[in-house]
């Protein structure tokens, strides 16, 4: 558990459980073009013959002049990294989406088309929170009533601070947990008496720390508020109201329409893994994860989905939950100016208007999301190789919003003396020590080995650390010193 807290990512998906053996991936479907009944496809020309990129563009050559940058792009970015099948749709308000696709849903495989489904990861998020906050407007939830009064299971842990957690902070993950994979839960119906065997990261509201497990215990509180499963709930509040046909919760009902393979890796080679697969590798079959990362969707759907949620004429939620879902209540410490709503980062723009963002990881899918409320346009891309095709969409918010790269400090945004201290994890022990030396930082522990890693400035106050990835160091004071060192695993607080 120390290595895993030390040495990976919040990885949603199968890239940490089936990374270790290259072919474990390698699904019967993936091998022979059939997956759980579905039948193969008219045969396809694989990625190695002719010239992908031209047949992209030729395939889009009827796009409206505004998009057919966003059509390069895709096509040119998609090429460059080998993703195997990508799907790009823009909806803006009033409109029908526009769906741009990309390659295959396996290698070799059909095409994608523009209702394929891809495991979206944390997109799911969006959904979650949008189910709670219909909860909060029906009166059978509190956006800052302590959770443990729907769930009392979380009264029975070793922290009693558990017992104080909200909605509100777990929407905007700020609840203080301690992640939980379902690998640490040998029975999926006590997970949440797992939970409650951790300490706090942090005191509940104190800091933004992403927790894909908060999203789960949401999940379980609209359920135990509700009376009724949650991918029942979604499918009577969400789904049908806006007519999401290409959207599921059941991997095996996403097969039988068609839904893409997961690579891990780029290429025809890469191993594959079906939907089905995927959750049951790299989420152990744990329904209680479903909530955080467990949807499959076609990117028209997710799209349609985020503009109908923020648009007062269409949601299914107050104005006031509205507002929730998309107002920042304190930043993440990640990008300049960001914040953390419920299920989404905010970024300010000029003249009073935010950039809503999301995305999705798996490891073998790759999902990113960008709405515009004021403008009425979202932007999705989904991808099926793991790739994030960043270049896709900063093509999107520079064309279609005027946006460009956001601007980041060249190096550390404050002196190094700020950062230089000994941080603790929880009750792990042993402490992390910064230390500065030579030409900058650099980290120390004995679970790391022998050897200090350099810490290498990313600009603000985030650096790279190695196998570690990236890490932020999170000053609350104006001008004092760092009081926490953060990871996408884990939290460690500054000692005195």
């Amino acid at each position: 558990m120390v290595a895993l807290a030390l040495g990976l990512g919040p990885r949603e998906g199968v890239a940490a459980a089936a990374g270790a053996a290259p072919d474990a991936g390698e699904s019967a479907a993936a091998r022979t073009g059939v997956a759980a009944g579905r039948s193969p496809g008219p045969a396809a020309p694989t990625l190695a013959e002719g010239d992908p990129r031209a047949a992209c563009l030729a395939a889009h050559a009827d796009a409206p002049a505004r998009y057919r940058g966003l059509v390069r792009a895709l096509c040119s970015e998609a090429a460059g990294l080998e993703v195997v099948g990508a799907s790009l749709a823009i909806v803006e308000r009033g409109s029908p989406p526009r769906v741009i696709t990309w390659g295959h849903t396996r290698a070799g495989g059909p095409p994608i088309a523009a209702g394929t489904g891809f495991r979206i990861g944390s997109l799911t998020k969006i959904l979650t929170a949008a189910l709670a906050l219909a909860l909060v407007d029906d009166g059978l939830l509190g956006l800052d009533a302590p959770l443990s009064a729907v769930l009392p299971e979380l009264a029975e842990g070793v922290d009693d601070r558990l017992t104080e957690v909200t909605l509100r902070q777990l929407l905007t993950h700020s609840g203080g947990l301690a992640e939980l994979w379902p690998g640490d839960v040998v029975d999926g119906e006590t997970w949440l008496r797992a939970l409650g065997e951790r300490e706090l990261l942090a005191a509940p509201g104190a800091l933004w720390s992403y927790a894909n497990v908060g999203y789960a215990v949401i999940g379980a509180a609209i359920e135990r508020a509700s009376g009724e499963r949650w991918a029942a709930l979604l499918e009577r509040r969400l789904l049908r109201p806006l007519g999401l046909a290409h959207t599921s919760a059941d991997p095996e009902v996403s097969l039988r329409t068609g839904a893409a393979l997961g690579h891990l890796g780029r290429g025809d080679g890469a191993p594959a893994l079906d939907v089905a697969e995927d959750f049951a590798i790299g989420a152990r079959g744990a329904a209680w994860t479903i909530p955080a990362g467990g949807v499959i969707a076609s990117s028209a759907d997710v799209a349609t989905l985020a503009l109908a949620l923020v648009d007062p004429g269409r949601s299914p939620l107050s104005p006031a939950s509205i507002e929730v879902l998309t107002t920042a209540t304190l930043p993440t410490h990640e990008r300049p100016g960001e914040g953390q709503a419920a299920g989404l980062r905010v970024t300010p723009r000029a003249g009073g208007s935010a950039l809503l963002r999301a995305s999705g990881d798996t490891g073998d899918f790759a999902a990113d999301l960008v709405l515009a409320p004021s403008e009425g346009v979202a932007i999705v891309v989904l991808g099926n190789s793991g790739d994030h095709l960043r270049a896709t969409l900063a093509a999107g918010l520079h064309d279609l919003l005027g946006v460009g790269a956001p601007v980041l400090s060249e190096g550390p945004a404050a002196a190094l003396d700020h950062y230089v201290g000994d941080y603790a994890i929880g009750d792990l022990e042993g402490v992390l020590a910064v230390r500065e030396g030579g030409d900058g930082l650099t980290i120390a522990a004995p679970i790391l080995g022998p050897a200090p890693i350099a810490l290498e400035p990313l600009g603000d106050h985030r650096f790279r650390a190695g196998a570690l990835g990236p890490l932020t160091f999170v000053l609350l004071g104006e001008g004092g010193a760092a009081e926490f060192l953060r990871s996408r695993a884990w939290v460690a607080a500054r000692l005195e």
